[in-house]
């Protein structure tokens, strides 16, 4: 080791946990098959059942299997017009599951349960080099119970996939740094790349571990080290930008990229420069970069970062100030990256957290085992236990209305607390003296730990939310209405025009899909030799007829950075010119382009009711006014 003076040993535990609870390979074995066991249920019981919800990237995998050039461009249209805001890894592999499997709900989210099953099968190997048999079999359940990679990995999602390719590259980045072989940095910066090309600046979330786990664990020459360093950079290039390098030579393919002005701009403006600052939408129940531990968010993250995470990196960090332990800088960096990263962006969605969750499952097997390390006697990380089981308790006690379940797990909580405070305050000598007292102290607060977040994904599981965060996969529990004025708080006008624009983009997924389905029928029998089946209001409008039907369809307004696709004088020439018969679009447009709505609605009538849309819903079909 010639950097930082970080030992490398062949497990850098903080203790010899396996002296404390020994497994033998086949045990250890065993207990790996019964972790997937239950991630695969958790992850495919009664998958294809449900609301398929926002329809865009669906829409975009199944285009890709209708011709080379959907397949290469990905559009959410048919005829390829309009280029997708993301690269088309994630879509070539929901689409080969299409091609299999049908249009099917099935189809559409086993790439994502899949993913989540092999995550956790990697996250073992790679902890397990890294830390121990335990640490591994511990961080492998927890990330097979966590709530929020469950719900992730049960819905049309591009996050457990960007999660699996994230952790291949870490796989081939541990082998590096431990065997002293530079061809795996090449493999993981190749990977690396392909993690891009799923979910661009997401699938980077670890790259700056990589480098630092790398710098701290330098075994040659510096000359050598920038050599790996040239070539490992110029083949994540290769990896990452060859797509978007042809996709930009070739312009003439398409009309335009979604969201964007060009391919570089979707990559460095909408996905990247925007989500700080041009783009609001998402969480808001907390303003500052704290958000993710707040609100609804506590209960299907926040209870998986305390106290198990938040316990790991302490004692890592402990470990590294003492010099004892390097590879955990792996975890530390990773989740301050997406700390400083997700807490900071203005678009605030939950499932950003999802590439964050292998870090987290690994901190609270590091955690755990820590706690076991400290079965001797007193010390500040069972204090720290402690303060995270009240937050835990807190958070189920706001929820306690919607499951009798989850009062238990405050009470429950509040046990734990109150044991974890009692054994901190252990005298020293009793503890050695009781060390099969202490190592059952220890398993019960893990079980605890794992008991508090199988509770919530079975809960999402058993019971599921018909409402629009359900349907559209955020499966969280919803906190009652009695549950205290910090959930209840009137919103600022800012946030009231937030959540306008929040409901415009999931208006499509409050319309029953039986319903939808007659007013398509209604608009395919009376459209006659229009070019467009109908104008659509949003993108996800679109999407969700356009994967309904395979017809060209227009859209009228993106919903997401609030600016017209097509101005009002280009839908007039196409109404003038009969390629649009039909307008579908949502009450909800009038708070967002007043000018648009008023216009559609000056020029139409509307045949919601006899096209089978119910009276006064939220989702209007209107039919041209011939002039």
């Amino acid at each position: 080791m010639k950097a930082l003076g970080l030992g490398i040993c062949r497990h850098e535990g903080l203790t010899n946990i396996s002296r404390l609870v020994p497994l033998s390979l086949y045990g250890s074995r065993g207990a790996l098959v019964v972790i997937v066991l239950v991630a695969s249920t958790l992850r495919l019981w009664n998958l294809g059942q449900g609301h398929p919800g926002l329809a865009i990237y669906s829409a975009i995998s199944k285009n890709t299997t209708s011709s080379f050039h959907n397949w290469l461009y990905p559009s959410i249209y048919v005829d390829g017009s309009i280029l997708a805001d993301k690269p088309p890894v994630f879509f070539w592999l929901q689409g080969a599951f299409i091609a299999l499997l049908g249009p099917t709900n099935l189809a559409l989210r086993l790439p994502a349960a899949l993913s989540g099953i092999a995550s956790v099968v990697l996250l073992y190997v790679i902890v397990k080099r890294c830390h121990g048999t335990t640490s591994a079999l511990i961080a492998a359940l927890l990330l097979a119970v966590m709530p929020l990679d469950v719900n992730f990995s049960r819905g049309v999602f591009l996050e457990p996939v960007t999660s699996l390719t994230i952790l291949i590259s870490t796989y081939f980045v541990v082998r590096a740094v431990k065997g002293k072989d530079e061809r795996y940095y090449y493999i993981a910066a190749a990977v690396l790349g392909v993690a891009f090309m799923v979910k661009l600046w997401q699938g980077l979330l670890p790259a700056p571990a990589f480098a630092v786990l790398a710098l701290t664990h330098r075994w040659t020459t510096w000359p050598r080290m920038a050599r790996i360093t040239g070539i490992s950079a110029v083949v994540f290039l290769a990896s990452a930008f060859w797509w978007p390098t042809l996709i930009s030579l070739t312009s003439g393919a398409y009309d335009s990229v979604m969201h964007a002005d060009n391919v570089w701009d979707m990559i460095f403006g909408w996905n990247l420069r925007e989500r700080f600052g041009g783009l609001e939408y998402g969480s808001r129940h907390r303003e500052d970069f704290l958000w993710f531990v707040t609100g609804p968010l506590s209960l299907i993250l926040g209870i998986s970062l305390f106290p198990a995470a938040l316990i790991g990196a302490v004692a890592l960090v402990l470990a590294l100030w003492r010099r004892t332990s390097g590879l955990g800088l792996l975890w530390l960096v990773w989740m301050a990256v997406a700390m400083v990263g997700f807490g900071g962006a203005s678009v605030r969605l939950t499932s950003y957290w999802t590439s964050a969750m292998p870090a987290v499952a690994a901190l609270s097997g590091i955690g755990i085992a820590a706690l076991i390390g400290r079965f001797k006697g007193p010390g500040m990380i069972w204090w720290i236990a402690a303060a995270g089981f009240l937050y835990c308790a807190d958070t189920f006690w706001i929820v306690r209305d919607a499951g009798d379940y989850f009062k238990y797990c405050a009470y429950a909580s509040l046990l734990l607390a109150a044991g974890s405070a009692i054994w901190a305050i252990t005298p020293n000598s009793w503890g050695k003296s009781k060390g099969a007292l202490a190592i059952s102290v220890v398993g019960v607060a893990a079980a605890g730990i794992i008991f508090l977040n199988t509770t919530v994904g079975l809960h999402n599981i058993l019971k599921p939310r018909d409402d629009t965060l359900g349907r559209i996969g955020f499966d969280q529990v919803a906190p009652p209405l009695s549950a205290g004025s910090r959930n209840n708080r009137v919103p600022q006008p800012q946030q009231s025009q937030a959540q306008r624009q929040g409901g415009l983009i999931t208006s499509i997924v409050r319309t029953e899909i039986d319903d939808l389905d007659a007013a398509l029928n209604f608009v395919r029998q009376n459209r006659g030799d229009s070019r467009y089946l109908l104008a659509a209001d949003t993108y996800n409008t679109s999407a969700r007829v356009s994967f309904l039907t395979g017809e060209p369809i227009l859209t009228l307004y993106s919903e997401y950075n609030k600016t017209r696709v097509n101005e009002i004088s280009a839908l007039n020439e196409l109404i003038q010119s009969g390629d649009v018969r039909f307008i579908l679009a949502s009450s909800v447009m009038r708070y967002l382009d007043f000018e648009l709505y008023s216009w559609i609605h000056a020029n139409t009538r509307e045949v919601s009711i006899q096209a089978g849309l119910p009276a006064r819903d939220e989702m209007e079909l209107l039919e041209i006014i011939s002039r």
